[in-house]
């Protein structure tokens, strides 16, 4: 039985989702670096973005990674310019942290911002143990310049 094109790179897309990966990256406040260091990145907290109109959180409480450091870099810039007007800030940071993957799923939820990306945008309601957290790192301006210069 011949597959289809869909079915061909759907089974693709799944064999790529499953692999291995060492690290996944979070992006997230850096006042909240400390307890995620020792408490880990717990789903279903305040969320960091809210609509307008309704002031209802967006998503479902999942925590948000990313396996390519650009996309998580280009998210950061994204969110210290929503909440900081800043590129930089010093205030917004990526959390680079140890998983298998396992309960991660494909994020589908937001496909403007992902055109363009360089990895995979994941989502998980499983909590990720402090101790899997190798370090949460400051978004500089430096950052942003050094993912800009490769696109």
């Amino acid at each position: 039985m011949a597959w289809s094109d869909a079915a061909r790179e759907a089974a693709l897309e799944a064999r790529r989702l499953h692999a291995k990966q060492d690290i996944l990256l979070h992006v997230t406040e850096m006042k909240n670096a400390k307890s995620i260091k020792a408490k880990g990145i717990i789903p279903f907290q305040t969320s960091n973005w809210i609509q307008a109109g309704s002031k209802q959180r967006y998503g479902d409480g999942s925590i948000f990674a990313f396996t390519k450091k650009d996309d998580a870099v280009r998210w950061a810039a994204k969110m210290d310019w929503e909440k900081n007007k800043k590129m930089g800030s010093g205030k917004i940071g990526i959390a680079a942290f140890k998983t298998n993957k396992t309960g991660w799923v494909r994020d589908t939820a937001d496909p403007l911002s992902q055109s363009g990306r360089a990895g995979d945008w994941l989502k998980t309601h499983r909590a990720v143990p402090g101790k899997s957290v190798r370090a949460v790192v400051p978004l500089s301006l430096n950052m942003v310049r050094k993912m800009i210069a490769k696109r």
